[in-house]
């Protein structure tokens, strides 16, 4: 399955539907391959657990990762998306082809509800539900 998304597609409101998705959503963003955000961000109304420059840091490291991980699609295929449950937090990265949409969650949520949001933005990336 290759994702294609839209340039058109309004970021802000992919973002609100991936908080809609759930209510233990934390974070939900859309970044592009340098690492800079360009769409979204954290819950109004949530603190972040990482100051500015963490997040920042953060997100490099996701758009790094992500140019690592594509050295092996030809022999493995492409990378849909990673899920990590850290003591704080939970977090899911869905791979674009040039950006990536990084979403975390409150630790509480089991790995079956995390991968059903995983897959629920995929489908919104894809054009299956609406947005």
């Amino acid at each position: 399955m290759e994702l294609f998304v839209s340039i058109a597609m309004d970021y802000n409101k992919l973002c609100k539907s991936i908080f809609a998705l759930h209510d233990d959503i934390r974070y939900a963003g859309v970044v592009d391959e340098t690492g800079a955000l360009l769409a979204g961000g954290m819950k109004k109304g949530i603190d972040s657990i990482v100051d500015v420059a963490g997040e920042e840091l953060y997100l490099a490291q996701t758009a790094i990762r992500r140019s690592m991980r594509e050295r092996f699609d030809p022999t493995m295929g492409k990378a849909r998306f990673s899920y990590i449950e850290r003591e704080k937090i939970s977090i899911i990265t869905l791979y674009l082809d040039n950006m990536v949409v990084l979403i975390t969650m409150e630790p509480n949520i089991d790995s079956h509800t995390a991968i059903d949001i995983a897959e629920d933005s995929l489908d919104m990336l894809d054009g299956k539900i609406d947005i």
